[in-house]
């Protein structure tokens, strides 16, 4: 029978003194376990060993397109890292049906063999099952735990080796979090893994891009990176490219498979299928530079607005929609920012007019960027607002707002309700260069820049504005 590619298309490795791989894997296959040759050659590399003993690759990356086992050989390096040579772990993943499904992996493994039950803490302590702190502890301190990714850290424990599962998903800053626990590990000999398929344009990570194109450039320095990937989109029905970059093919995937994907997602998403099913990187993907930190922005979520002193407003314009927010400026603390709706541009301009019209005797100022704001600017004049509360603003007016917002934000000077849209705007959109020096947001990530850039000028209003919409003129 016909088989995938067992060789990576693609691969930057270094030399090792030796590797426990075939080792490993001689132990695991004595316990009915079966490694296709692909997955035999990755324990080979996360085994590689200097003359020390130690860990030749502290940092290993591995990409292969969807159903091609790339946890498999990764759930066994976890056991025989635990239970062969004491060293604690910890498995993560993006998502928490992926984490229970790899802790349920490794569990009846354990169960079902002696030799490795035995090794466990005595009674209902060697393996914890609760939902989110899912957990495996041998008797001689070393284990195995399992995390859904946060920004906030790793458990908290201290871990020899990290896998990085559905490493796609993973940010700047759930790797920062995670990294801090290896330093201090029981061996002195830390190692983190990164397993993943090429991200879509939706995918926040950097990490994983970052990775693939340092290998690519040259630029990876000890990390060693592997990949089954075809370079282009190409033909997508070209049945010897799916076995060029499958390695599961005649094993786990038949063609007749592949082929039926070939027929539908192939003909209608040809480049859906190159990344899904063939590994391909889209350049087009490539990892943005955010402007706010996930983490950062997380810290100024709170439940309670606070009692305006100021309110202001704020729209931008994209292409084809209209933002609205508005700020919050109480007399002490941090000012508050909230996203009120986008609609296109298709649907007008008149329900934001009728949004400030409503509140003209609270809202100080409003602040308008972007194509359609003269189309704003006359609705409101047609409806008697204020000309006074009318701001229009340039380029170098947003990139103050946006530089007043990051700020505040780098301070905790500014409070958010957690909206998720405003949430993705924020942190998953990208840098963008205004008004020469300045800053502002682009869309990226799926997410749409113009959410967080209303909200930055109606924070630039609210914190600048000297108009009181409650003071009345007096005559006489």
């Amino acid at each position: 029978m016909r088989r995938g590619r067992q060789t990576p298309t693609f691969e930057r490795v270094g030399i090792c003194d030796h590797s426990d791989g075939p080792e490993a894997v001689a132990l695991f296959e004595g316990y009915g376990v079966r490694f296709i040759p692909a997955q035999e050659y990755e324990m080979e590399l996360y085994l590689a060993k200097n003359e020390l003993g130690e860990c030749e690759a502290i940092t290993i990356g591995l990409s292969r397109p969807r159903q091609n086992g790339k946890s498999f050989a990764a759930r066994y390096y976890a056991l025989w890292c635990a239970f062969v040579e004491g060293r604690s772990v910890l498995y993560s993943a993006h998502n928490g049906s992926t984490t229970r499904k790899m802790f349920k992996f490794m569990c009846d493994f354990i169960e079902a063999h002696e030799d490795f039950r035995r090794k466990l803490k005595p009674g209902s302590q060697g393996i914890y099952k609760a939902q989110g702190s899912e957990g495996i502890y041998l008797a001689d301190g070393t284990v195995i735990e399992f995390s859904t990714r946060t920004n906030s850290g790793a458990r908290g424990g201290t871990y020899d080796v990290i896998i990085v599962d559905e490493a796609q998903e993973l940010t700047d800053e759930q790797r920062d979090a995670m990294m801090p626990t290896t330093i201090a590990s029981d061996s002195g000999d830390p190692q983190m893994i990164y397993i993943g398929t090429p991200p879509n344009a939706k995918c926040p990570g950097t990490v994983f891009r970052g990775l693939h194109d340092d290998a690519h450039s040259g630029e990876l320095g000890g990390a060693w990176w592997l990949e089954w990937a075809a370079t282009e989109i190409g033909d997508t029905q070209d049945v010897e490219r799916w076995y060029e970059c499958n390695p599961m093919m005649g094993y786990r995937i038949k063609e007749r498979s592949m082929r039926n994907m070939a027929e539908t997602v192939g003909r209608t998403s040809p480049d859906s299928f190159a990344r899904e099913y063939l590994g391909w990187w889209d350049a087009s993907t490539a990892a943005v530079e955010h402007v706010i930190s996930e983490k950062a922005w997380a810290l100024c979520e709170t439940d309670e607005p606070p009692e305006p002193r100021v309110t202001c407003a704020g729209v931008k314009f994209g292409p084809d929609r209209a933002t609205l927010a508005y700020c919050l400026r109480p007399a002490e603390g941090a000012a508050y920012v909230e996203w009120v709706d986008t609609r296109p541009l298709s649907e007008g301009v008149g329900w934001v007019a009728a949004w400030l019209d409503a509140r003209r005797d609270k809202v100080a100022t409003v602040a308008i960027d972007g194509g359609s704001t003269a189309a704003l600017t006359t609705r409101l004049a047609d409806v008697g607002f204020p000309k006074k509360a009318i701001v229009t603003a340039g380029p170098r007016d947003m990139a103050r707002a946006v530089s007043m917002l990051t700020n505040a934000v780098a301070e905790r000077d500014l409070s958010h309700y957690g909206q998720d849209e405003l949430t993705a705007s924020a942190t998953l959109t990208a840098k963008r260069r205004i008004g020469g020096d300045g800053v502002g947001f682009e869309d990226a990530g799926g997410a749409d820049a113009t959410l967080i850039e209303a909200c930055a000028l109606a924070l630039w209003q609210a914190k600048t504005t000297k108009r009181n919409p409650a003071r009345k003129l007096r005559i006489g």
